[in-house]
């Protein structure tokens, strides 16, 4: 049920056709926002009901489709993308959902601008219920194994230090690469984005301040990428200097402390201030250069995150190199060239045009709505959410009127 029957090769084949014939067909999205939504980005995407019917496709070919109950949703991700969970039943991947709960989100604030709270609240329970599932299942070990336990943290909502990604395979310490679980930095930013963006803000402080001490090395002034599920770092990843995950690191807490703040939510008082460690970071980060990569993920975020970066600093380099990382041989990992797309309709005609960019989204639908038909390939849920996202850019990705803009000099 999990297996494709019919040829990448062959799908590559069709979706590139698609690329060169859609040039003169492309899609536009309604780009003007609401002047009542205070908390939208000035590039949010407006109601596109087009947009929000193809991503729900997608969407519902993941988790399941939403009803009145939100009976069996989200459905468990297939056996060959996630790890099975404490109850045996759920399958959860950390990357995947914190793009399903960005999706969910947007889908509710472009109901929101149509006016139409009924339907924005069926999307904002459904990002509730998934948050609560992924807190559940990779906020807790995968079972009672000694060796898959936890740091235990009372103060955290899952009542341990971080979350797991949800690989297939784990073992007590973990490897250098990406082969089994553990806690990938790159993964639980996103995650903290997402609680950020539906609104979960106290939830995301709580986790943030949890998982900070083990993941920054106050040594050498940066973010360790990976440590093991019980929070601490295998010998090789102990040292981290300033990176990219450190960027993005303040970036996400910064947006956590700017919602808190301003939040009149009446359990905003819960919520500690990160100004402690926003400052921290802050410091590690004086004197630091972006980094910038033609890899299409990479560089879609990179795309998607300077936009908090006073002067956008790498905007130019980004643009120079678009070709490259737009380009549809990236197809072969949809997910990653779907990364490039977010990066691509998020920072705009700035950094590569947005005809080329709607042509690449033409493909990719045709792309994955084949997979659709013939069955499901290696990748298929990321694939989907993050494809999902891309069309309903900038959305819940896009930079909103009270996020900050950070200085790397001061």
């Amino acid at each position: 049920a999990h297996t494709a029957i019919i040829s990448r090769s062959s799908l590559l084949g069709q979706a590139n056709a698609a690329f060169t014939t859609a040039a003169s067909a492309t899609t536009t999205l309604m780009r003007t926002p609401p002047k009542s939504f205070a908390i939208m980005s000035s590039n949010t995407a407006a109601f596109d009901e087009s947009a929000i019917k193809k991503a729900l496709s997608l969407l519902n070919s993941v988790y399941g489709p939403i009803n009145d109950n939100l009976t069996n949703f989200p459905l468990p991700m297939p056996p060959d993308e996630a790890g099975l969970c404490y109850d045996g039943y759920q399958r959860r991947y950390l990357w995947t959902d914190a793009f399903g709960v960005l999706a969910y989100t947007s889908i509710a604030e472009m109901h929101e601008i149509n006016d139409d709270r009924d339907k924005a609240n069926i999307y904002r329970r459904a990002c509730d219920k998934l948050i609560q599932t992924v807190h559940e299942c990779l906020g807790s070990p995968r079972s009672n194994d000694k060796d898959d336990a936890m740091k235990i943290d009372p103060s955290s909502p899952t009542g341990h230090v971080g979350l797991r990604i949800g690989k297939l395979d784990s073992r007590k310490i973990t490897d250098y690469g990406m082969e089994f679980d553990g806690q990938y930095w790159h993964y639980i930013d996103k995650w903290l984005l997402a609680l950020a963006r539906s609104g979960h803000v106290n939830e995301g402080i709580h986790i943030a301040k949890s998982c900070f001490p083990a993941f920054f090395d106050a040594g050498h002034g940066g973010i360790r990428w990976k440590v093991s599920v019980d929070s601490t770092a295998p010998p090789s990843l102990r040292r981290a200097g300033p990176s990219d995950d450190t960027l993005v690191a303040l970036i996400v807490f910064s947006i956590l402390e700017a919602d808190r703040v301003r939040s009149d939510d009446d359990n905003s008082d819960d919520a500690p201030s990160l100004s402690n460690e926003i400052q921290i970071l802050k410091s590690a980060l004086i004197g630091y250069k972006p980094r910038v990569t033609n890899d299409p993920l990479g560089w879609g975020l990179e795309a998607m995150y300077d936009q908090y970066l006073t002067g956008k600093p790498r905007t130019r380099m980004l643009a120079s190199i678009h070709e490259s990382a737009l380009h549809p041989s990236h197809l072969s990992l949809p997910f990653r060239l779907y990364g490039a797309m977010i990066g691509a309709r998020v920072a705009g005609e700035e950094v590569a045009p947005k005809a080329k960019v709607d042509r690449l989204v033409e493909m990719a639908l045709k792309y994955e709505e084949n997979i659709m038909e013939h069955g499901n390939e290696e990748h298929s849920s990321i694939n989907r959410v993050m494809l999902a996202v891309c069309l309903l850019c900038p959305g819940a990705v896009g930079k909103r009127a009270g996020d900050p803009t950070i200085s790397l000099n001061a």
